[in-house]
């Protein structure tokens, strides 16, 4: 790594070393930021305005009550869930999907707050249980104002949530034309949260820990091995990376950046862009004609999440977001 790449790097350490203290989380969390950041072509102008006026002015701490709302929204919709990925068939088990649902209301949750800080705007989510499809993504269902009661908001808007690395915000099938704003969050939640925080609320020590020993699995000495090796649970950062207002944009495929790749298959590979992606809108864009005039292409690639693509979905890269106070007081004006 360069060294003005360590030196950026520091700046985001200062800001997460506030509550983050294991070295290894710390670390872990700096890569998939600066991934996530690059990948996303998230700076548009210098490295210190996305910095100052992105990251820092849209960055939300989570705590272990935000962890265990999350988790109890999760628990009452992810038994309705199907077990598998959404459009895939690998099959994910239900505590899987538990988690992964978690992390969904943990970006509600960091919106909620950033919405409250910044323009002291109160929101509700939609919880009501029902198939994964309907809430994907999820919708803002009330909002309140000062000295104003709870209405439905004049324009719709939804949450996509990823962790730190994404780059993508994704809406499957024809859910983009059921919202007028979508809205991407970055959550910090690494592997080993679920685990620190049955230990934090000492479901291992006071449960797991006497069972294990009634069967003769533990003793004492190795009771307190596991307890020490387990890492203490720490807040969740958060990054609102910004919204995209359909509204605005230039359909079906808004912009685009894609390059041309591979000998067998020869492979066209989005690396960016905003619209509704289908092989047919990418391949009748005029971008594709000039890199690939004699249509040699026989697959599409996005970059990194999808091989062979074949679908119908919303795209936004996180670098196409809207970001900054201006912007977002306009649309909270909207809602």
């Amino acid at each position: 790594m360069k060294l003005y790449e360590v030196e950026k790097n520091l700046k985001i350490k200062d800001l997460l070393f506030e509550r983050i203290t294991d070295s290894n989380s710390l670390e872990e969390l700096l890569k998939q930021i600066s991934r996530g950041l690059k990948n996303g072509l998230e700076i548009t102008s210098t490295f210190d305005d996305w910095l100052e006026n992105r990251f820092k002015y849209q960055f939300v701490w989570l705590d272990k009550d935000d962890y265990i709302r999350a988790l109890v929204r999760a628990l009452w919709l992810a038994p309705q869930f199907a077990g598998t990925d959404f459009g895939q068939s690998r099959q994910r088990d239900m505590a899987q999907v538990w988690t992964d649902t978690a992390r969904g209301f943990l970006g509600e949750i960091a919106l909620s707050r950033f919405l409250k800080d910044k323009f002291n705007l109160d929101t509700k989510f939609d919880t009501k249980r029902g198939k994964i499809e309907e809430f994907l993504p999820s919708d803002i269902k009330e909002i309140r104002f000062p000295d104003d009661s709870w209405r439905s908001p004049r324009i719709r808007v939804s949450i996509k949530t990823t962790k730190f690395n994404g780059r993508w915000l994704d809406v499957p099938g024809a859910q983009y034309q059921h919202s007028d704003v979508f809205i991407l969050v970055k959550v910090g939640i690494l592997r080993q949260h679920f685990l620190a925080f049955l230990k934090a609320i000492s479901f291992l020590k006071d449960k797991l820990f006497p069972l294990g020993k009634d069967l003769k699995e533990l003793n004492e000495k190795s009771s307190l091995e596991l307890w020490e090796e387990i890492p203490e649970f720490e807040s969740i950062p958060s990054y609102i990376a910004g919204f995209i207002d359909i509204r605005s944009l230039n359909l079906p495929i808004h912009s685009i950046g894609i390059r041309k790749g591979g000998k067998k298959p020869v492979r066209l590979i989005i690396f960016s862009g905003i619209g509704i992606f289908t092989p047919e809108n990418i391949l009748n864009h005029d971008i594709i004609k000039k890199i690939d005039p004699a249509k040699e292409a026989q697959r599409i690639d996005i970059d990194p999440i999808i091989n062979g693509y074949t679908g119908k979905k919303f795209f936004a890269h996180s670098g196409g977001l809207n970001y900054g106070h201006e912007k977002w007081l306009k649309i909270t004006n909207e809602i």
